[in-house]
């Protein structure tokens, strides 16, 4: 690179050949003049960083490279990444009308002219829709109810057009000597927070709707075994902007929850892990429901097995024109081709992990419906109702991927949601919960995993660096510790102590609600 070049904002994150760069777009637009302003700061994502290439007429391409300070620290996971989203939108645009970017060129190495991993294509027309839709973070209102139900029926038709995109495994899209293949599946269920790394889990191309779903529970299994948890502790949700009516109080219940799992250092501590492996059963159980359910009314239709799918349809990644017309589709990474019960979840917006607002769904199924009567006119009854009936029972799938894939920030409210889904249960959560923690399969697990906990000293100065002089915040979280008995849960019966056969007690909105009053 010339010397002329170093220390310009461009190359935040990598170092390559501008030259290289404009020589080849300059060859791929025929010959036409380009210009890359090394000024620019470079977009970012917890992936990938991008960067725009301008021409004389307006046009503008982008350049698209993973961050190798991202959120996969694995460079041959992100290779793979950018492998297939390339050659998933070039199938796209070979074989359906959904409006995503052109691909121009791309390489899975840094063995090229230009010096990194890349991929060229076409900026998106349009505006992102995160500029127009209401934050929830934030309290006013940019779009009105009519306009989010255009959207949502729009995305309804986008699903169809993405059902007609079938394969026999599933997988992700792969482009070699110039065929598509379904290949391993990177699907964020098997590589996010970490997962990229376990060893002893089944990657695909998978030939069934169970063998897709086991992969993911073992996934989760091993996640919640052995890698960190983040924010996900089961019976401590973290709390939901959505819950509360201003941002004050938001963020003081945030800072009681905060409080609260730092004691004993509860997220990654061997009690918090056992419960989400006493919550993978349930889900264990559910899936085989809802597997033998399937192989029922699908039986005379399995050309519609696996399709493709977009795991994010989140504000970011969809772009509109004035009249909420939607222009382009972007962000393909972590796609693959997935059993018809996960592309016909409902979107979650804003971002994928909050459920859309129910009075907004109607406007989804609508528009799917609305496409598959448009374009197969009663010729295939029998897919018709394959389709209607998988769309119209995806909740409980929807709910069940976003713990799988620890794609939330309330996984215990969840997985109560698709308790109750389940309505035929015998017991409640609580008396669930209370006969595993007294069983000897639990209590040997916990034991087990306990030898992998912090020492007591090293939770002493991390809670000591925490709470430094917030004596009363220490006290409180403390005593909802004792109360709570957390560390006493998993014995025998005779040993739950002050609760008793009371409820679970569960650290949420109620809760903190209390303290505050």
């Amino acid at each position: 690179m010339p010397s002329n070049y170093e220390g310009t904002t461009v190359f935040r994150y990598a170092d390559f050949n501008v030259p290289a760069l404009c020589r080849l777009v300059s060859k791929l637009r025929g010959g036409q003049y380009c210009f890359c302003d090394t000024s620019q700061v470079p977009a970012c994502g917890s992936f990938n960083w991008t960067i725009l290439i301008s021409f004389h007429d307006g046009a503008e391409w982008v350049l698209r490279s993973p961050r190798s300070d991202g959120a996969i620290k694995s460079d041959e996971t992100n290779l793979l990444l950018l492998a297939s989203e390339a050659a998933t939108l070039m199938y796209i645009r070979a074989n359906s009308t959904i409006p995503v970017p052109e691909v121009f060129a791309y390489s899975c190495s840094k063995d090229n002219d230009i010096g990194i991993p890349y991929v060229l294509m076409s900026k998106a027309h349009g505006t992102p829709l995160q500029r127009t839709w209401k934050d929830s973070e934030k309290d006013e209102l940019n779009m009105s109810h009519e306009q989010k139900t255009k959207i949502l029926f729009q995305l309804g038709i986008i699903t169809w057009r993405l059902s007609r995109l079938c394969f026999d495994r599933a997988g992700s899209l792969f482009g070699e000597d110039g065929e598509f293949q379904i290949k391993t599946c990177l699907s964020r269920g098997l590589l996010l927070n970490g997962r990229h790394s376990l060893e002893d889990i089944n990657r695909g191309p998978f030939k069934s709707e169970k063998e897709y779903y086991e992969a993911h529970v073992s996934a989760f299994l091993e996640h919640v075994k052995y890698l960190q948890l983040g924010h996900h502790c089961f019976f401590a949700p973290i709390p939901a902007r959505s819950e509360y009516d201003d941002y004050a109080g938001f963020r003081k219940a945030s800072d009681w929850w905060s409080d609260f799992v730092t004691v004993q250092s509860k997220i990654d501590g061997a009690d918090n892990r056992t419960d989400y492996v006493v919550a993978k059963e349930v889900l264990s159980e559910i899936i085989t429901r809802w597997t033998n359910n399937v192989s029922e009314f699908h039986s005379n239709d399995r050309k519609h097995r696996f399709s493709i799918h977009h795991p994010d349809f989140s504000v970011n990644n969809i772009f509109v024109d004035e009249d909420f017309n939607i222009t382009c589709i972007i962000d393909w990474a972590f796609c693959s081709s997935v059993p018809l019960s996960i592309l016909l979840t409902a979107p979650g917006l804003p971002q994928s992990r909050y459920e859309v607002d129910v009075s907004l769904l109607p406007a989804f199924e609508n528009g799917f419906r609305y496409a598959l009567q448009k374009n197969t006119k009663g010729e295939n009854i029998e897919t018709e109702i394959t389709l209607c009936r998988t769309l119209s029972c995806s909740r409980p799938i929807w709910l069940l991927s976003r713990i799988l894939n620890f794609d939330s920030t309330t996984d215990y409210h969840l997985f109560k949601a698709l308790w109750d889904s389940m309505g035929n249960h015998n017991q409640r959560i609580s008396e669930f919960f209370r006969s595993r923690q007294s069983s000897q399969q639990y209590i040997l697990l916990r034991n087990e995993l306990k030898e992998d906990d912090q020492t007591t000293e090293q939770i002493d100065r991390l809670e000591k660096e925490y709470f430094r002089d917030d004596t009363w915040g220490l006290a409180i979280a403390r005593k909802l510790t004792f109360v709570s008995q957390w560390s006493l849960r998993y014995h025998n019966s005779s040993a739950f102590g002050i609760r008793g056969n009371s409820n679970i007690f569960v650290a949420d909105k109620k809760l903190w609600a209390w303290i505050d009053n």
